[in-house]
């Protein structure tokens, strides 16, 4: 009953935090967050963001056990929410077809992690970043490499009063030539964040336009922040006015992580495509 009970405190919780950053300027501090924590689930980084706002590494007191690392005494965990699995068997469709298992999600669990800060011991290495800005030969080398890592045709040319815009009928992103390039790098990944999530068949397809915007800026602003560009004085216009129905904004925020961190894990793997493309 106690588990029980924790359980639903912290869907409570998690609800309340929703409403807190959906329907305040929280949600630009989320979004910044978000950077850092985007191989969680929507759910957990509401709930880590909204007990530990400061968080940057999160671990269960025996994963930091085994980094040489033990959590203060008297620190206060922070609870999140683990999925149960179980296996079940599947009927066999053939005769000589063997029997097969699944895994299904059947429930959640609360765990406790701690953060960084919540621990001693040995020094943990943290990853340098990049503060890139303007117009230098590292962000037009960085604007080439990422044109090629996405897996959408790009091309620059003059695009009008547009920064860029997302081809819907021809399927390839075009780029205004004569913007910065910081600029292009952040239009860049918003319209890859268009094409991921607003293509035709893709889940927001339908969605008014209002939202698309919204969706594919704050997918932007996730992931040029986590390569270093601080765009929210130009990003946050884009995000004001959205649904207050909570139910919509979970859902929306949901696709803003797994969107989020498709792109930061497609951009930090190897390029597939080869080709030089003209900028």
């Amino acid at each position: 009953m106690a588990k029980q009970k924790a359980l639903e405190e912290i869907n409570q919780q998690l609800e309340q935090g929703i409403q807190e950053i959906m329907m305040s300027e929280k949600f630009q501090e989320w979004l910044k967050f978000l950077s850092t924590f985007h191989t969680y689930s929507f759910n957990n980084t509401v709930l880590i963001y909204s007990q530990k706002a400061d968080a940057t590494l999160v671990k269960g007191f025996n994963e930091w056990k085994k980094d040489g690392r033990i959590v203060k005494k008297g620190e206060k965990a922070i609870k999140i929410l683990a999925p149960l699995i179980r296996k079940q068997r599947e009927e066999k469709k053939e005769e000589n077809e063997g029997e097969k298992e699944k895994k299904v999600l059947y429930g959640f669990r609360y765990v406790n992690v701690f953060d960084l800060s919540q621990t001693e011991g040995k020094e943990i290495p943290t990853p340098e970043v990049k503060m890139l800005e303007g117009d230098g030969e590292q962000e037009k080398a960085l604007l080439q490499e990422w044109s090629i890592k996405i897996d959408i045709p790009v091309v620059f040319k003059d695009t009008g009063e547009a920064n860029g815009y997302f081809h819907l009928v021809e399927n390839y992103i075009a780029i205004h030539q004569n913007r910065s390039t910081t600029q292009q790098l952040k239009t860049l990944i918003h319209e890859y964040a268009h094409y991921l999530l607003h293509a035709k068949g893709a889940k927001f397809e339908k969605e008014n336009r209002r939202i698309k915007e919204a969706q594919a800026e704050a997918v932007a602003y996730v992931v040029m922040n986590h390569f270093g560009y601080d765009t929210s004085q130009y990003s946050f216009g884009y995000i004001a006015g959205w649904s207050k129905d909570v139910t919509i904004m979970k859902q929306i925020g949901e696709d803003i992580v797994k969107c989020s961190h498709h792109i930061i894990e497609d951009l930090n793997k190897p390029a597939k495509k080869t080709e030089v493309v003209k900028i």
